[in-house]
């Protein structure tokens, strides 16, 4: 009877994956999030020796993701850290794998948000025009320039997004960017003789300066506008 009951179990599952939660283009992505995530719990389960790994990959997806925009300065104590227990080279192997996965996430996001009716006069803007031609001119060199540095990348993603820019090749300079960042800021992390608390304490307070910057632009933001209203 257990076995029945698990095989129905297995087949009601088996007909729920093959249900379409979401139009093509999106439906392929979100499934293949819940793999990942089911991966990550597989492995963990499996092999307790590396559910460190595991629970780097989840943070990952989830400081690279589309809540990256609410979490700044996230990743890079969770890379020191991890820096510390393992290879900066199996670190940056791992969070390509996440980062490529989600950057698919965000690069829709962006593809239906900025292509959509209501951002037109956006995307005809005179400047907004000028800046993709500059993107245009060395497109990959740009994407991995800002995949690499502290560049805010929505910039180029948002540039490649507007150009057309070819997703493969986006893909491979947000890669080859994003690895050689990793890489440097998990051998900074072996290196530095910091406790886990120490390197949380940095981190959030990196966050809380980087927040206390934007409001108060904001804030200096409104009263400009405020003024010159007057």
């Amino acid at each position: 009877m257990h076995a029945l009951s698990h095989i129905g179990l297995a087949t009601q599952l088996a007909r729920a994956a093959r249900i379409s939660v979401a139009p093509p283009s999106w439906d392929l992505l979100l499934r293949s999030c819940a793999v990942a995530a089911v991966a990550a719990t597989l492995v963990s389960l499996l092999f307790p020796g590396v559910s460190d790994l595991a629970v780097y990959f989840t943070l990952m997806l989830i400081c690279c993701g589309p809540t990256s925009a609410f979490l700044p300065a996230a990743s890079e104590p969770i890379l020191i850290a991890f820096g510390q227990l393992y290879s900066p080279l199996l670190i940056a192997g791992i969070g390509i794998v996440a980062i490529v996965l989600v950057e698919f996430l965000n690069y829709s996001l962006f593809d239906a948000i900025l292509h959509s009716e209501k951002l037109a006069k956006l995307r005809d803007a005179r400047l907004v025009q000028l800046v993709v031609r500059w993107f245009n001119a060395q497109p990959f060199l740009t994407v991995a320039v800002a995949a690499l540095t502290p560049i805010p990348f929505w910039i180029a993603r948002t540039c490649a997004v507007l150009s057309r820019y070819s997703i493969v090749r986006y893909m491979c300079a947000t890669a080859l960017g994003r690895f050689v960042r990793i890489f440097l800021i998990a051998a900074l992390g072996s290196a530095l003789p910091l406790t886990t608390g120490q390197i949380a304490a940095a981190g959030v307070t990196a966050m809380l300066l980087i927040v206390a910057v934007v409001l108060l632009r904001r804030l200096q933001l409104k009263q400009r506008r405020a003024f010159l209203a007057a």
